[in-house]
C-alpha cells in the first residue's frame, strides 16, 4: 500500500455541513446522529474524539442489511461526516473499481480468471521492479491486490483496461466523479500514455492483444485539490504551501461504498448499475475479495507480516490475532499520505448482524505529505478498529432486539 490540513476552497456549504442530498443516482444517507452517539459510546474516548476532530477529517458511512420474512433485501443508509467533495487521496481503494472492470471486460471477451496479462516492456512509470514477472494470471493478480493490497498487480491492469475506458465506464455505471487516472507509484499524471500488450491462455498460447493508448488525464471534478502545508520532496528538502494533488486518483468515498454494495449485493441497487461480470468471475472474485493472506498459496505469504488484519483495518486491523470464526468480511483498505480508509460488507453467522461499511480517517498531524511521519498505527488503525468493532456490537444488539420482538409478536 502507498504511503491537509486546509479543505478544498471549493467546498460547499453543504459538503462541510456533512449532511448533503446525494449527487445523481447515489444512496441517500440520513443525516440523524442519534444513532451513532450509541455507536461512539462504544469506542474508547480518546479514539471517539478523533470523529468530530476537524483535523482528521473523518467520513463514515453505514448501510444495514435487512432480509425481511421473504428473504427479501431491506436498506438502510446513514452517514456522519460525509462531505462528498472533500479531497483525499484514492489510495489503494483505488484498486477496488480497477478489479471490477477488469472482471468485467474478461467477461465481456468470453474469457475467465485464468487467462495472463502480458503488457509489453518496458514500464512506463509507477511501481514495477524488474523481478516482476512479465505475464501473470489474473486470478493470482486479483489476489495480490485484495489480500496484501500490493500495488504492481493495479498497475498492470491499468495498462490492460486504460484511464479512458475505466472512466466511460464508471460514468456509465453512475461514478462520474471517479477518477482512475494514474499508475500507484507515481504522484502526479503517467505522460498520457499506456503500454500495449497481450492475453495469453493459461498454457500461454496468444488470445488476443490490446494497443498502446493515449489519453487525456482529467482533474479533481471539484476545482483545485490544494492539502497541507508541505511536500517533502526526494532529496529530503520540503517544498512549503499546499500540495496540488489535482491530477492524481480520486474516488468519492460514497462511490467506493455503492460499488462494493454493488458487487456483494447486486440485488440492492439499480439494475443500470450493477457490474457485468459474469457469475462465475463474480463468485470467484468474491472469495479473492475475502481472503486472508494465511488463506493464499499463490503467491504465499508470511504469516508474521502479513497477518489476517494487515489489510482489514475494520473489527481486527489492530490486532495480530485471527480473524473471528463466524465473521465475514470482503472489501479494500487504503493508505497514502497519513490517510486511511476502509469499505467492508460484514456478515455475522451468529447474530445475523449484516452491513457494509465504509470510513477514512486522516492522521497526518504535522501536515507535511510524503515525508512518512503519520500516525497510522498510533491513531489510525487503532480509529478504525475501534469503530468497526462498535458498528458491529451496536449491529448485533439491533438484530438480538428484533429477534426477542419478533418472539413476542408471535
Amino acid at each position: 500500500m502507498m504511503d491537509r490540513r486546509t479543505f478544498l476552497g471549493a467546498m460547499s456549504a453543504a459538503a462541510l455541513a456533512g449532511c448533503v442530498a446525494p449527487r445523481r443516482n447515489s444512496i441517500a444517507f440520513a443525516c440523524d446522529r442519534t444513532p451513532w452517539r450509541r455507536v461512539f459510546a462504544r469506542m474508547p474516548p480518546a479514539l471517539a474524539a478523533c470523529i468530530d476532530d476537524p483535523t482528521h477529517e473523518v467520513q463514515i458511512l453505514l448501510s444495514r442489511i435487512h432480509r425481511n420474512a421473504d428473504a427479501a433485501l431491506v436498506t438502510t443508509h446513514d452517514q456522519y461526516g460525509w462531505a462528498p467533495q472533500r479531497w483525499f487521496p484514492a489510495m489503494s481503494m483505488t484498486k477496488l473499481p480497477m478489479a471490477l472492470v477488469a472482471a468485467e471486460e474478461l467477461s465481456r471477451r468470453g474469457l475467465g480468471l485464468e487467462v495472463q496479462l502480458a503488457p509489453d516492456p518496458p514500464s512506463l512509470s509507477g511501481e514495477w521492479p524488474a523481478t516482476e514477472p512479465e505475464s501473470e494470471v489474473v486470478a493470482r493478480t486479483m489476489r495480490r491486490i485484495f489480500t496484501v493490497s500490493e500495488n504492481i498487480p493495479h498497475n498492470r491492469l491499468y495498462d490492460f483496461i486504460g484511464p479512458e475506458a475505466i472512466q466511460r465506464r464508471l460514468v456509465e455505471l453512475g461514478y462520474p466523479d471517479a477518477r482512475v487516472v494514474n499508475r500507484i507509484g507515481v504522484p502526479v499524471g503517467d505522460g498520457g500514455v499506456t503500454r500495449s500488450g497481450h492475453v495469453l491462455s493459461a498454457t500461454g498460447a496468444q488470445l488476443a492483444a490490446w494497443p498502446a493508448r493515449q489519453f487525456e488525464t482529467r482533474a479533481f471534478p471539484y476545482g483545485k485539490a490544494l492539502a497541507g502545508r508541505g511536500w517533502m520532496e526526494d532529496d529530503g528538502r520540503i517544498t512549503p504551501g499546499p500540495h496540488d494533488f489535482s491530477h492524481g486518483n480520486f474516488v468519492p468515498l460514497a462511490d467506493l461504498h455503492h460499488m462494493l454494495l454493488a458487487m456483494v449485493l447486486p440485488e440492492a441497487v439499480a439494475p443500470s448499475r450493477r457490474w457485468a461480470i459474469a457469475e462465475p468471475i463474480r463468485e470467484e472474485m468474491l472469495k479473492i475479495m475475502a481472503m486472508l493472506p494465511r488463506e493464499c498459496a499463490d503467491p504465499a505469504y508470511g504469516p508474521d507480516e502479513n497477518y489476517d488484519g494487515y489489510a482489514r483495518f475494520f473489527i481486527f486491523g489492530d490486532s495480530h490475532s485471527n480473524k473471528p470464526a463466524g465473521l465475514h468480511l470482503v472489501g479494500k483498505v487504503g493508505q497514502a499520505y497519513g490517510y486511511l480508509g476502509d469499505t467492508e460488507y460484514v456478515r455475522d453467522d451468529a447474530s445475523g448482524a449484516e452491513f457494509l461499511l465504509s470510513a477514512v480517517i486522516c492522521v497526518n498531524a504535522d501536515g507535511i505529505f510524503n515525508d512518512d511521519k503519520y500516525e497510522y498505527d498510533e491513531v489510525g488503525i487503532p480509529f478504525l478498529a475501534a469503530l468497526g468493532r462498535a458498528v458491529l456490537d451496536d449491529e448485533r444488539e439491533r438484530c438480538q432486539v428484533s429477534r426477542n420482538q419478533s418472539g413476542r409478536m408471535r
